[in-house]
């Protein structure tokens, strides 16, 4: 395993770059130059380009209880998320693809199948010291009926988790977890600490309702309790006869609502069949997360732009680490240290989260590679593009990306190496040098 300050296995071109000034092809495959020695597992940085297979369906994976509705809706490709199968796509290219999307997000309202969020309910006497304990924040303030986002750590600071936390009352919480085994962590802690607590996963599977229709569209099928819920405010209703728990909330940045639907693999047919009836007069299209307005608000998305080797002061959640929390909490010990390192300039990571404004044609599909970034165009790669996309409202391609403290600041110019269609497996991909501004979040 080559880092940083190991010899390349092999260099081709002038000044060492490792790179063909004609082909721009990179001739070490594991790019040694990004600087990941903070990392026991290195993020794989290989240009491995868009191989043509097929994402084998098997029941390896879960399928959510919408999946077949999803697939009957268009669904043409997914990805594995907590071992379910998550829709990521359902319009063709020659349909309009991601754009056709967009503008149902922006102008009319989306319906998306996130069954793939497992809700993790912890329950008991004990359960408000027990959230309190594996979060950083500190819940005791958190009124029940709402949500918020929180951030779980080991005790070295690393972020186990960045879920969505449901208090539905003080001996009631539920995690909408990201991309990782939370269930068996928060079972793992307990099974030391003895918290009086049940923690057991749910036969709940959430959809969003995500859009500029998305307020009429839920006040028709709730009432008026659509209109009189805060932001991150939680709602007991029905749809269609069928009990659910609503969340002022979403993934989007645009206006939008959680449904969690309770007892969903009974269920689910009737209530997507009713959210789809009722959405047809405001043009409801069924869609997968869309990300131009993820990626310029700054939200994370786990397993692209954040994972558990990261802390969360190097991906912007510094705010989420409190300085008076009364309580103890797993990681505290390490994330205070973090902070006084921090401020007297000795960062604890290599590289650290940054939006990026880019040039070059609309970038209009997910990444299939990490794509590398340098700061300048004959220089050696020193970070990378975690995820990117064209943001029609800016008019550019917009990215985030991990880049070395010293560059983590707006207004530096940084170049991008898009890949291009030809892919050597043996020396990496041909690409060419786009250029690109760091910026602050969100992206302006």
């Amino acid at each position: 395993m080559a880092y940083v300050d190991e010899p390349a296995v092999s260099r081709m071109g002038t000044g060492g770059d490792g790179m063909s000034n004609e082909s721009r092809t990179w001739t070490d495959p594991n790019f040694s130059s990004v600087d990941q020695s903070d990392r026991t597992v290195p993020v794989n940085l290989r240009q491995t380009g868009r191989p043509d297979i097929e994402l084998l369906i098997s029941t390896r994976a879960r399928k959510s209880p919408y999946w077949h509705l999803a697939v009957e809706a268009g669904c043409r490709r997914a990805e594995v998320y907590n071992r379910m199968y998550l829709p990521r796509g359902y319009g063709s290219p020659e349909e309009g693809g991601s754009a056709a999307e967009y503008e149902a997000l922006t102008r009319r309202v989306t319906l998306w199948d996130i069954a793939a969020a497992r809700q993790i309910r912890v329950r008991g006497s004990e359960a408000t010291a027990f959230v309190d304990y594996v979060v950083t924040r500190d819940v005791t303030r958190l009124a029940s009926m709402r949500a918020a986002y929180v951030v779980l750590c080991d005790p070295d600071g690393r972020m186990v988790n960045d879920p969505l936390l449901l208090k539905i009352s003080p001996t009631e919480y539920w995690f909408s977890i990201s991309d990782s085994d939370l269930s068996l962590w928060l079972k793992g802690v307990n099974a030391g600490k003895g918290f009086d607590v049940r923690i057991e996963e749910l036969d709940v599977s959430p959809v969003q309702l995500q859009g500029a229709e998305a307020n009429r569209l839920m006040a028709d099928l709730i009432g008026d309790a659509a209109a009189e819920m805060p932001a991150f405010g939680l709602a007991e209703a029905e749809i269609a006869g069928i009990p659910v728990l609503v969340s002022r909330t979403g993934f989007s940045g645009e206006a939008g609502y959680e449904v969690y639907l309770k007892n969903a693999s009974l269920h689910a047919e009737r209530m997507w069949e009713a959210i789809l009836r009722a959405g047809e007069k405001y043009g409801l299209t069924v869609t997968g997360p869309i990300q131009p307005h993820r990626i310029t608000s700054g939200i994370l998305a786990w397993g692209q732009d954040v994972d558990n080797e990261m802390v969360p002061f190097q991906v912007g959640l510094a705010s989420h680490i409190p300085r008076n929390k009364a309580s103890d909490y797993i990681g505290r010990e390490a994330l205070e240290k973090m902070r006084a390192d921090i401020a007297a300039g000795n960062h604890p990571y290599r590289l650290t989260m940054v939006g990026l404004r880019m040039e070059g044609e609309p970038i209009a599909d997910y990444l299939s590679d990490f794509w590398l970034v340098a700061p300048s165009p004959d220089a050696e790669p020193v970070g990378f593009v975690t995820s990117a996309s064209y943001a029609p409202k800016l008019r550019t391609n917009v990215a985030l990306a991990r880049l070395p403290v010293d560059l983590a600041v707006p207004g530096t110019q940084v170049h991008v190496f898009v890949p291009g269609t030809d892919t050597d497996t043996d020396t990496g991909s041909t690409s060419r040098s786009v250029p690109a501004v760091v910026s602050a979040f969100p992206i302006e």
